[in-house]
């Protein structure tokens, strides 16, 4: 009707003139809208909302549609760690044309019938329409065909950004007829879960044993909040020990958990449960706190501890507030800063080092405080990274030592850390020493200071407080000049 408009314009000019050209011209359109001749316009445009596929009605649709024809669909969930991280290098707008051109790849390695929705800064939902041959070898195959095109490098600000994804899939034939769409998504939310945790580029499909795993971790994430309000975490001691002398250069600090109904874990049993509850700085300061108490009573009982060594977690370090926290507790505590070292993981500092990190180590470094570099020796810090990095010393990887007594390879590998370290005027220190014929290799080729069972294993403050009295009394003992003191 309206494309009628200029004509009966022109129609009333002719008739009656400039007067009845204005009436018509604003009342046609008036008299068009009063009737609903605008409705279908509005009505057309909500459908075409309406039509708009979303998460949750094609995952419904699917799932009706499989259990219709006996076929089998199939959900997978992406995750891409360095999406989270382009925002801050390289802007907002950078990171939705990074997910943008992820979707674009994810969706040319699928059917046209295939839906790819991205469903956080770093995460994708793939639904797969139903299908006849969706077995667990096709849908492995189809989560590596995904994989290559999520981690194709990405060209952003005249840079290359490597990605590295994981894979959950949840397939409907390990599920029920009644499964909701919800259920089913959230259950290929857990195996992505399940995969992060694993380690890079893993893939997980979604299972009854993997759901009861989940349920697990989430009783163990609430019973971790529990435990730090009642005080149940515990710092245990590993003495770092000078290979020429003996003496007792540090110790290191580990986290255990005196949990009521499983007694003493470690921490890889509930590390992952503390970073999923976001409970990591937490721990790491009631770690702190404990080992600068325990460093003052050693040193009312004259053992001449020079440091203690404790571990920050890649969400400690991220804490723009820890530099902060760490000077306020030393000044009530009145430990100098230079008493206190920090291990870095180096997978953090090669993989996933931005503006707060570096930051963080900044500070701690002009504070005085020492940085070891933890895990040196597995190819993952470029020299060029280290000589930019406030390090102090080079922690050496314990699977360095692993059978380095029998094998002129690893200790080749060894000779070359120590020599880099030399290089950079950074001493190091070997972890997880267990044998004499290793604690022989370190002395000759150079390293002056390890730590490991061979010496003691990690122990309360009680437990380590008695083996230091011991050690103490032995070495000033009239035996001592005859003695070679190793335990």
């Amino acid at each position: 009707m309206l494309a009628f408009l200029p004509a009966l314009c022109l129609s009333a000019y002719w008739v009656g003139g400039d007067m009845l050209l204005v009436l018509c011209a604003l009342a046609t359109p008036l008299f068009y809208v009063a009737f609903g001749g605008l409705r279908g316009w509005f009505e057309v445009a909500q459908s075409d909302d309406a039509a708009r596929p979303t998460l949750k009605r094609v995952a419904n649709d699917f799932l009706a549609i499989a259990r219709h024809n006996g076929q089998t669909t199939a959900c997978f969930q992406i995750g891409i760690a360095e999406l989270d991280q382009l925002s801050s290098h390289f802007g907002t707008d950078s990171a939705a044309e990074a997910r943008d051109v992820i979707i674009s790849r994810l969706q040319s390695a699928l059917r046209s019938s295939d839906h790819v929705f991205a469903t956080g800064s770093s995460r994708f939902t793939i639904l797969i329409a139903p299908g006849f041959r969706l077995r667990l070898d096709s849908l492995l195959d189809l989560g590596k065909r995904l994989r290559a095109a999520a981690e194709m490098p990405l060209s952003l600000g005249g840079r290359t950004q490597t990605l590295t994804a994981c894979i959950g899939i949840a397939s409907s034939l390990n599920f029920g007829r009644n499964i909701t769409a919800d259920t089913w998504v959230a259950s290929a939310s857990d195996a992505l879960e399940d995969a992060v945790l694993t380690g890079t580029n893993a893939v997980r499909l979604w299972s009854d044993r993997l759901s009861r795993k989940h349920q697990a971790r989430q009783t163990m994430q609430h019973d971790i909040v529990a435990a730090l309000d009642e005080g149940r975490f515990q710092a245990f001691y590993q003495p770092q020990v000078n290979l020429r002398t003996g003496d007792v250069a540090g110790v290191e600090v580990f986290a255990r958990w005196d949990h009521a109904a499983r007694g003493i874990l470690t921490a890889e049993e509930f590390l992952q449960a503390a970073q999923s509850s976001q409970q990591m700085t937490r721990l790491g300061r009631s770690m702190m706190l404990q080992a600068i108490a325990t460093l003052q009573a050693w040193d009312d009982a004259g053992f001449g501890i020079k440091s203690i060594s404790l571990n920050l977690s890649e969400d400690e370090l991220r804490d723009p507030e820890l530099p902060d926290h760490f000077t306020q507790d030393l000044e009530r505590c009145g430990v100098p800063p230079d008493r206190v070292v920090f291990d870095i993981p180096e997978t953090v500092v090669a993989l996933r080092l931005d503006d707060i990190i570096l930051r963080n180590l900044t500070a701690l470094s002009e504070l005085g405080c020492g940085l070891d570099l933890e895990g040196f020796g597995m190819g993952g810090c470029s020299i060029s990274k280290l000589q930019q990095l406030p390090i102090t010393r080079l922690k050496l990887d314990r699977s360095l030592l692993n059978g380095i007594e029998a094998c002129e390879g690893k200790q080749r590998t060894l000779r070359a850390a120590l020599a880099i370290g030399d290089i950079l005027g950074l001493p190091s220190i070997a972890a997880g020493i267990e044998t004499l014929e290793q604690h022989g290799v370190l002395t000759e080729l150079g390293c002056k200071t390890a730590q490991g069972f061979l010496f003691a294993p990690p122990a309360s403050a009680a437990d380590t407080t008695l083996w230091l009295t011991k050690r103490s009394d032995a070495k000033h003992s009239p035996e001592a000049a005859q003695l070679r003191l190793i335990k």
